[in-house]
């Protein structure tokens, strides 16, 4: 950066004059103040009077900066305080300046009597002189002053500067004087060397002074030992390059450590990098590539090496050869670029390197280290290259038509035509997520038949709806950007970002692109991505957007935080624009464990990253959070989102629930091919499902071996990964469609006909717990699922089902006395069910239960609290708390709106379930209604309400609750 310009502003005399006659009056108030100190008074008339004497300009100067605020269209930081350094120079000559300088470092106005005064706000004149006092316009007036003066004295000649060290030096008397000399006549060493080891701490302005005036690795050491707030390298134009200049490589490692606090805040680091690399030696270098992993090295590291090409190659090599991981890798990535690029080094400097570096780099490739190439600027489209935020563009418009109501269609007229005339409406109405997919399905439609089409049918709306059909075809979606662009967080960095790689040659984005993708995800909104993600999903391979979307996610800090932040929010919007099944594998259980870390917030908002990916495998992990998750208004909000998606496709809950299933990419036979390359693999699950793997050879194997040094590099550790994820994946299905065919059983649900082939008997997991189960149809026909997916009823003959008939997991109750031949008929075959079924105990009423409203067999029985709360596991749930947190019982939802009602004495404590190990049950009741507590009025209902199945099912509960042990 360019220092100061060193031209006198020739009009800054008579501009500080015009300054002071339209301050006057403010100046002699000050001045009369009775509390100003008297000798800064007297300066300050004695200059008023044509004198000229330094310690009374800088009086005027200070009162003039005290003042300024008050001045009209005032805008802070824009404040002309370095004219009175060239009005003094221009009036008095350098020297003068210079000693005015001095003598406004030990100046301070301040306000006084704010509430005792009526007046308006009173400043006196006060000295300062050990101590700093914090932020004020004169700290403000006296930085740029003295910048200015130094400026000017680092260009005087000899004489005059020798003149200047004089008259400071009878000037320095005390600490914030000693500190304007020594800033001034940093040369002075002995000066600077007393001030950093004498002067107090310091605030922002004179801290920055004392930065610019460092000379020697022996004054850093000493600073670094008294002062904090090194940041401050960081926060100023010219403070850096100054002290860089000044203490040379001692100052790297300093340098080093306030880049990494400065990005642990969100401030940009690359200035305070790219200083260590002007430094210009190994050890500042190495403290560079040391850093690879972290935001914004790269950077500097590149532009360091186009200055020190030998250097980079040699350090490079070193790191890439025996750098720890991941250093090494991100060292090779950049060898590999800095060896392409200068290849008239190479041969000079690879002779000097160690043999692994050397090995390295002389085996160093296109593709090296599992980096792919980049893919040449020119051969990606313009939203990639200058997208339309890095240039002028034009305001982008959308005009909205009140009112439009669809149009019938015309008999005879082509299919197109009125789909147009269907979308108008929509397109040009209000705002929000379905006008944005009406927008693009129009442009998508003129893009391919030509404007005319959509324009004709807009008139057809009215002149206004053709006008504004008019302008939306005009406007370029990739301009639809927010009028003033987001600051983007520091951490994103696209050099430690993973790759992005094009679908059609598998080459990756230059980081400049993938720093435009960055910048399209930080701008879109859910329900409202930006145009241009359509774009780079449909060049680029799903897999790495993901792999970058999961990147950002880790990297921004939100998994770890609580609460949401507006500045990283959308970094879960990238989740759902470009994950896949693997980010939902991942994601699914950080947004279970949310809520336990106070970020119920973020956990809602998870849920609908899984509804934006939306994928079999998405929507199945919303529906175990809305299932089994153990954190119940996260359970209700995933079964809102269950129910609104279900309402979408003209589905029940239930159904929707059924179809959430996804087949993990399995063909009809239930297996999946695993290639390796030069071998292969079959993976499949039998009728447990347990996963077994069959070689190329037809041969079992105990498991899926580890890829081996023959096997594809590529393929085979993606085969394994996925077999990995399969098994996950069928372990979680497993056990949710066992719960769901054991509740649909006590809740004696059915499925048409073709739901229960399609989504049951056809599906190549679901079809093995079917086979195991009995089935039955509400007409009473009981049969089970033969192993060629036919049906076959108890004598082994094939059953065909009518389309019309409704088929349900059968209950004991329902195989009456068929119950024993069917268990003979599965220990034949060696059929071992999933879950209690032909062996389930049974329970039935007696006749004065079924009448009564309480199930008094049960009365005064005391259970362990443990085996209580187990009930859970039951589809049983705890009462809300109430006085003290106590839980007084649990409590069984059924069809209808009714419950059953276990009450307890003396409670469940919530938080500590084993306060009262013991729990008596008090009594058990139907009741309208699932409320449980000691204020809620019941409203009893007899036990005949409950149909027989329903009745055991209870009754079976009790009892192994009542059961001793």
């Amino acid at each position: 950066m360019s220092g100061p310009s060193l031209e006198l502003d020739t009009d800054a005399a008579s501009t500080a004059q015009q300054w002071v006659k339209e301050t006057r009056d403010e100046i002699d108030r000050v001045l009369d103040d009775p509390q100003s100190r008297g000798d800064l008074v007297g300066a300050a008339r004695a200059y008023l009077r044509g004198e000229a004497d330094p310690q009374g300009a800088a009086v005027i100067a200070a009162v003039l900066a005290a003042e300024w605020p008050l001045r009209d269209g005032y805008e802070y930081g824009e404040e002309p305080f370095a004219t009175f350094a060239d009005a003094w120079i221009a009036e008095h000559g350098l020297v003068f300046a210079a000693a005015a300088t001095v003598g406004l470092s030990g100046v301070f106005v301040d306000g006084y009597g704010w509430r005792e005064r009526k007046d308006g706000r009173h400043l006196r004149l006060r000295r300062l002189d050990k101590q700093d006092p914090g932020y004020n316009h004169g700290l403000d007036c006296l930085e740029r002053v003295a910048a200015r003066v130094r400026a000017f004295l680092a260009a005087a000649d000899e004489s005059e500067y020798e003149r200047a060290v004089d008259v400071l030096g009878d000037r320095r008397h005390d600490g914030m004087r000693r500190l304007a000399a020594a800033y001034l006549v940093p040369t002075q060493t002995a000066w600077v060397d007393e001030l950093c080891a004498t002067l107090p701490r310091l605030q922002p302005h004179t801290w920055m002074m004392v930065l610019r005036t460092m000379g020697s690795a022996g004054q850093l050491a000493t600073l670094l030992a008294r002062q904090s707030g090194w940041s401050w390298l960081n926060g100023r134009p010219g403070v850096l390059p100054t002290a860089v200049d000044g203490v040379g490589p001692a100052l790297a490692s300093t340098l080093a450590t306030v880049a990494e606090e400065e990005t642990e805040i969100g401030r940009d680091p690359y200035e305070l990098l790219r200083g260590i690399g002007v430094l210009a030696t190994d050890e500042a270098f190495r403290l560079l590539v040391d850093r690879l992993d972290r935001p914004h090295v790269h950077k500097a590291v590149i532009e360091t090496a186009r200055h020190h090409p030998r250097r980079a190659l040699r350090l490079l090599g070193e790191a890439a050869a025996s750098g720890p991981a991941p250093i090494s890798s991100y060292a090779v990535r950049l060898l590999r670029d800095h060896v392409a690029a200068r290849p008239d080094i190479t041969a000079v400097v690879v002779p000097r390197l160690s043999a692994a570096a050397r090995d390295v780099v002389e085996s160093i490739g296109e593709s090296a280290a599992g980096w792919a190439p980049e893919a040449a600027a020119e051969s990606l489209p313009r939203l990639l290259v200058e997208p339309p935020w890095t240039r002028e563009r034009p305001k982008f418009r959308r005009v909205t038509v009140k009112g439009l109501q669809p149009l019938p269609a015309q008999p005879g007229e082509p299919e197109g035509r009125a789909e147009i005339r269907a979308l108008i409406p929509t397109a040009l109405g209000k705002t929000g997520p379905r006008r944005y997919k009406a927008e693009a399905a129009l442009r998508r439609i003129a893009g391919a038949e030509g404007d005319g089409e959509v324009l004709d049918v807009a008139g057809e709306y009215g002149a206004k709806a053709a006008k504004a059909a008019e302008v939306l075809l005009a406007t370029d979606p990739l301009d639809d950007l927010p009028p003033e662009m987001p600051r983007r967080p520091v951490w994103p960095d696209p050099y430690i970002l993973p790759q992005v790689l094009l679908r059609e040659n598998g080459r990756a984005l230059p980081a400049d692109a993938v720093d435009h993708i960055v910048t399209m995800l930080s701008v879109s909104k859910p329900g409202k991505p930006y145009v241009g993600i359509d774009v780079v999903r449909e060049i680029c391979t799903p897999a790495s957007l993901a792999a970058l979307a999961w990147r950002l996610f880790e990297s921004s800090g939100l998994r770890e935080r609580s609460y949401l932040e507006e500045e990283t929010e959308w970094v879960l919007t990238a989740l759902g624009l470009f994950g896949d099944d693997e980010t939902v594998r991942r994601f699914t259980p950080v947004i279970q464990a949310w809520p336990g870390e106070g970020g119920h917030g973020k956990a809602v908002r998870g849920l609908d990253v899984l509804l934006a990916i939306g994928s079999d495998v998405a929507l199945m992990h919303l529906h175990d959070t809305a299932t089994k998750v153990k954190y119940k208004g996260l359970r209700r909000k995933a079964q809102e989102r269950i129910d609104v998606l279900a309402e979408e496709l003209g589905l029940s809950p239930g159904q929707l629930g059924d179809r959430l299933v996804p087949d993990f990419g399995l063909d009809e036979r239930g297996e999946m091919f695993l290639d390796y390359g030069p071998r292969g693999f079959t993976a499949g699950f039998d009728e447990r499902l347990r996963p077994y793997i069959v070689d190329d050879k037809g041969q079992r194997r105990a498991g899926l071996p580890t890829p081996g040094v023959r096997d594809h590099q590529e393929l085979a550790p993606a085969a394994r990964r996925r077999f990995a994820a399969l098994k996950k994946d069928v372990r979680s299905v497993a056990d949710e469609r066992l719960r769901r065919f054991e509740r649909a059983m006590v809740a004696q649900h059915r499925w048409s006909v073709q739901d229960f082939r399609t989504l049951i008997v056809e599906h190549p997991l679901v079809r093995h717990i079917a086979r195991r189960l009995v089935w039955i149809t509400e007409e009473g026909r009981a049969f089970r699922v033969a192993e060629d997916r036919s049906f076959a009823d108890l004598q082994d003959d094939e059953l065909p089902l009518p389309e019309t008939a409704r088929v349900g997991v059968a209950h004991p109750l329902h195989l009456a006395g068929d119950l024993e031949t069917w268990a003979e008929v599965f220990d034949a075959y060696e059929i071992n069910q999933p879950f209690p079924q032909l062996h389930r105990p049974t329970y039935a009423l007696t006749e004065d239960e079924r009448g009564g409203t309480e199930l008094g067999r049960f009365h005064d029985v005391t259970v362990p609290v443990g085996r209580l709360v187990g009930m859970e596991r039951r589809g049983w749930q705890r009462g809300s708390a109430e006085d003290n947190g106590i839980q007084p019982g649990v409590l069984r939802e059924l069809p209808g709106g009714r419950a059953v009602v276990i009450g307890v004495d003396p409670g469940i404590v919530v938080g500590d379930i084993g306060f009262w190990p013991e729990q008596r049950i008090d009594r058990v009741w139907l009741t309208l209604g699932a409320d449980l507590g000691r204020r809620v009025e019941p409203r009893p209902l007899p036990f005949s309400e409950l149909d027989p199945i329903t009745a055991s099912e209870v009754l079976a509960d009790l009892v192994e609750l009542t059961t001793t042990r």
